[in-house]
């Protein structure tokens, strides 16, 4: 993770043009069940779901249930694909969690509210990928949506099941960016809902 430290380092990268920046990025493989268990410690983050979870069914590992048909892709994940870049407003980091193809399943982004810690355990053990330019196609996502939650899982009967919660409070500087965020994949952010 950059940490939000690096933004004062971005005040101090020489101007240049856009096209010239890169994207640091690494893979982490993990199952769904592994990600949906660690997902409640991040704290606020920014969800993005994939736009073909109507059109898709979504079969889920056993012994598990998506409280929403929009948490069910996560359940999907076989490997994250962390990216990391600075830009003009300071650092952003993101998960894309993918599925056994490599198809989107959804982003996750990290918040000046998120907790760091959790984010660096879930990310640790990534194999570096070879950093790329900056590339429209990578800022943007075939997201459906764009919501601030806080994920939760709970036993329910001999299930798991992975939900959402309402965020309580949120920084000014972490609506901010998840309204950036949503802007890049074109979608509208959405008010969290448990």
């Amino acid at each position: 993770m950059f940490g939000w430290l690096s933004h004062a380092f971005a005040s101090l990268r020489p101007s240049c043009d856009a096209a010239s920046w890169s994207i640091s990025r690494c893979m982490v493989p993990i199952t769904g069940t592994e990600l949906a268990e660690r997902l409640p410690m991040l704290g606020s983050v920014l969800y993005l779901p994939t736009r073909c979870v109507a059109q898709e069914p979504w079969p889920l590992p056993a012994g598990w249930l998506a409280a929403r048909c929009e948490l069910a892709p996560l359940l999907r994940s076989e490997a994250l694909i962390v990216s990391s870049m600075i830009g003009a407003d300071g650092p952003r980091e993101w998960i894309d969690c993918v599925d056994g193809q490599g198809r989107f399943c959804a982003r996750v982004h990290l918040l000046p509210d998120t907790d760091y810690l959790a984010w660096d355990a879930l990310l640790a053990g990534g194999e570096p990928l070879p950093a790329t330019p900056l590339c429209p196609d990578q800022l943007a996502c075939r997201a459906a949506s764009a919501e601030l939650v806080c994920f939760r899982t709970r036993r329910l009967g001999q299930l798991d099941l992975l939900e959402t919660l309402p965020l309580g409070h949120l920084s000014t500087l972490g609506r901010h960016i998840a309204r950036e965020a949503a802007r890049t994949a074109a979608v509208e952010l959405e008010s969290a809902y448990g």
